[in-house]
């Protein structure tokens, strides 16, 4: 037979079971209310501000956009790498990762001592680019307004306009003043541009890593192969990171079998990336710089750790961490969640991926970058010297 336990020990059991899960509870909320009491805080701010924004501010208040930029400022004063996104920046986000982008194309850098902004890139492929605007040329006027008698802000804001609209720039390009009109639109280009040097050392420079990089990657390297390249350099300098899967997609082609990265995310939860057996057996480097940020680190230290090709330039950026893409019920954040561990199981937060052969871009040089040559460039020139090739570099370098 069983034996009973006794009512009075039954009830004593229960006391102590009461007992004791009111001590957990009043302990776990005890532990909690530093926390409660700052959120708390925290929400009552924002509250008192809005409330004096009601009762004092002569003008019309535009909730939705203070509240984009409440988010916005809070998440980049969390971690300067990530980022809320609006519904409006979540799509275009979407959309620049697929290779579409808005706009006309063109990036610009101030010129002190003119006043005028240079182009420094343009986009394949983009309204600039089919209406004929290169690289190296002057704007001197936008809409008919004087760049030189506008800020640096108010110059490029006339840039940027809604899809559909034409802007109409006045270039100077080697002492002609030329009249383009370009129409803002959506356009598709690649992240990756490639060419052969000195007849057989294949060139591909990768911008970005994004959802289309990997195929275009692909299609480079079988018209470089195609056209007798026999040793390649890969241009990762000035890269702004992107997609994980790209990076690994041609890790996977260039490495041998093995682990190409690690994430960890806060849990200490690790995720694993390997390469298989197939990999490229001729010889590269990578070129490298101070610009060559997260996903291009990776793609630069998994190529280091595997001995698989020197890295020429400067040391990188130094982003350590991994975002992802988390949907809202209004917009997105773009947050860091995870660490990148590349092969050697080192992260480079904050101090970068340093190269074999150390090439410095003079800072003359470097406000000119997608404007040099061949014999310009010295970093390439120092990446060619490694395959054992020779250029004569530019006797005058001064812009």
């Amino acid at each position: 037979m069983k034996k009973k336990i006794e009512v009075g020990t039954a009830i004593f059991i229960v006391i102590v079971a009461i007992v004791l899960s009111c001590l957990v509870t009043y302990m776990y909320l005890t532990s909690m209310m530093p926390s409660l009491v700052t959120k708390e805080n925290f929400y009552d701010r924002i509250t008192e501000v809005n409330k004096t924004i009601e009762q004092r501010y002569v003008g019309d208040a535009d909730e939705n956009a203070a509240m984009d930029s409440l988010l916005a400022g809070y998440v980049s004063a969390v971690d300067k790498y990530s980022a809320y996104l609006d519904a409006d920046e979540y799509a275009a986000y979407t959309a620049q990762m697929n290779g579409k982008y808005s706009g006309i194309g063109i990036t610009v850098k101030y010129i002190s001592a003119s006043g005028l902004l240079r182009v420094t890139n343009v986009k394949a492929n983009s309204p600039a680019d089919t209406a004929g605007v290169h690289i190296g040329d002057m704007i001197q006027a936008i809409n008919g307004s004087a760049v030189s008698e506008m800020s640096y802000d108010e110059a490029v804001a006339l840039l940027r306009a809604e899809n559909g609209t034409v802007i109409n720039i006045t270039l100077l390009r080697d002492d002609n003043q030329l009249e383009k009109s370009v129409t803002v639109a959506d356009y598709i280009t690649s992240s990756v541009e490639y060419r052969l040097l000195q007849g057989d050392v294949g060139y591909v420079s990768i911008s970005e890593f994004g959802n289309t990089t990997a195929g275009d990657f692909k299609k480079a390297m079988d018209s470089l192969e195609n056209d007798g390249a026999s040793q390649y350099i890969f241009d990762v300098r000035n890269n702004t990171g992107g997609s994980l899967s790209a990076v690994v997609e041609i890790l996977d082609y260039l490495l041998p079998e093995g682990t190409l990265v690690t994430l960890k995310d806060k849990a200490g939860a690790e995720t694993s990336y390997s390469s298989d057996k197939d990999c490229f057996s001729k010889k590269y480097v990578v070129l490298i710089n101070g610009s060559t940020y997260s996903g291009g680190e990776l793609f630069a230290a998994a190529v280091r750790d595997f001995k698989a090709g020197q890295l020429v330039g400067e040391t990188t950026y130094g982003k350590g961490y991994a975002q992802e893409i988390i949907p809202l019920s209004e917009g997105a954040l773009y947050l860091s969640t995870k660490m990148y561990y590349p092969p050697s199981g080192e992260n480079y937060e904050g101090i970068g991926v340093s190269p074999d052969i150390e090439s410095v871009m003079p800072a003359e040089l470097e406000d000119r970058f997608y404007e040099l040559d061949e014999s310009e460039d010295v970093q390439l020139i120092a990446a060619l010297s490694a395959l054992g090739k020779t250029v004569s570099p530019a006797e005058n370098t001064e812009n």
